[in-house]
């Protein structure tokens, strides 16, 4: 069974970059909603989590293309991973959820 992602989370990046992301998520757990920097863009998104694991890619640039986050729920409920761009994959960065509002 999928973990509830339905919500507003918000996330800090290594690169120093926080985001905030408004998902809705439906009964398989397909994802959809949108992501923004806080202080800059916002885009659009679609991913799906699947068990304790967490997929999005968020459309930063409209080009259908972006950023894509990946990440794991641990044993304790916490959520973090990694997200690189789709354009430049060596451009990556890690990162972890510390809030979350349903």
């Amino acid at each position: 069974m999928a973990r509830n992602m339905q919500g507003q989370w918000t996330i800090t990046q290594s690169n120093g970059f926080e985001v905030v992301f408004i998902l809705f998520q439906e009964r398989d757990g397909a994802l959809h909603g949108s992501a923004r920097v806080i202080g800059g863009r916002e885009a659009n998104g679609r991913g799906r989590v699947s068990g304790d694991s967490f997929s999005f890619t968020v459309d930063w640039f409209g080009n259908g293309r972006g950023g894509r986050y990946t990440g794991q729920f641990d044993a304790a409920g916490h959520l973090s991973g990694t997200t690189f761009d789709l354009d430049h994959p060596t451009s990556q960065a890690t990162w972890f959820a510390h809030s979350f509002s349903p």
